[in-house]
């Protein structure tokens, strides 16, 4: 497995410091959800036009990284379905610019008084358009994540379990379906033969997020039953400092997580 991490733990940084430092602190690849102010990547100088993204390629290639995934917000079980396509699409192009193999979509709220069968439904269908998209543009492989109405392995099978699509997977987030009473052989017994990327943060009880080993989500135990299933992809730190501004600093969590993860993988031989 391979280690990588999001920007959306360091929201205050520029291109130039989130290279230098991840590569400084030893991670393999970069995830990207916003750079600096810019969460929306087309408004970024760095990601706006053909010419940005081949030399934003070049500078990530030259720092010994590559892009893990690119994060979109687009919802796949939301009403306003093009709307959610043309972001996830526009994701999808810019992963393919950058040779970056993931895009992530969620499957968002479902509000009470929505019928979840017709939600499940619409994720289905939006997910085998964007599948296709992403096979002809890249190939880029979309990611369904374990996260708001769907955070458990159950609640992403729901959806999954009917696309038989090899550019459509799911992102097992180890701290959701944990935080949400499933235990982790049960996400991975449902969600296995799906999982294409990985999140790892780390929390207490209650969810307070902390450093990688303070919490009790049991990372190394998820890190065991992907690699007993021939998991052997990307596993990505995502420290939620751009919605949390009081976690700790960047400085800090990414040279930690990529020290620990490191002794994590290593234990497992």
């Amino acid at each position: 497995m391979k280690i990588s991490v999001s920007t959306l733990g360091c929201p205050t940084w520029t291109l130039d410091e989130i290279l230098a430092r991840c590569a400084q602190y030893g991670y393999d690849a970069i995830e990207l959800r916003g750079i600096g102010p810019d969460l929306d990547l087309t408004k970024s100088a760095d990601f706006a036009t053909p010419a940005a993204l081949k030399s934003t390629r070049r500078r990530i290639e030259d720092a010994g990284l590559s892009v893990s995934a690119l994060d979109s917000s687009a919802k796949v079980s939301d009403s306003a379905t093009a709307e959610n396509r043309d972001e996830a699409k526009g994701n999808i192009d810019i992963a393919a610019a950058l040779g970056a193999p993931f895009v992530r979509v969620f499957g968002g709220a479902i509000l009470d008084g929505v019928d979840r069968a017709a939600a499940v439904g619409r994720a289905v269908e939006n997910l085998v358009y964007l599948g296709d998209y992403g096979a002809a543009h890249g190939p880029v492989t979309v990611v369904l994540e374990t996260h708001d109405a769907f955070s458990t392995g159950a609640q992403v099978l729901e959806v999954l379990k009917s696309i038989h699509h090899p550019n459509v997977g799911a992102l097992w987030d180890l701290h959701h379906p944990y935080r949400n009473g499933e235990l982790p052989t049960e996400t991975a017994n449902l969600l296995g033969p799906y999982v294409r990327f990985t999140h790892v943060k780390d929390s207490r009880p209650g969810g307070t997020y902390c450093l990688l080993g303070d919490g009790d989500v049991p990372i190394p135990d998820c890190l065991n039953l992907l690699r007993g299933q021939g998991y052997a992809g990307y596993v990505s730190v995502e420290w939620e400092k751009r919605w949390i501004p009081e976690l700790d600093e960047p400085e800090i969590v990414f040279p930690q997580y990529a020290t620990k993860l490191r002794e994590y993988l290593a234990a497992m031989g």
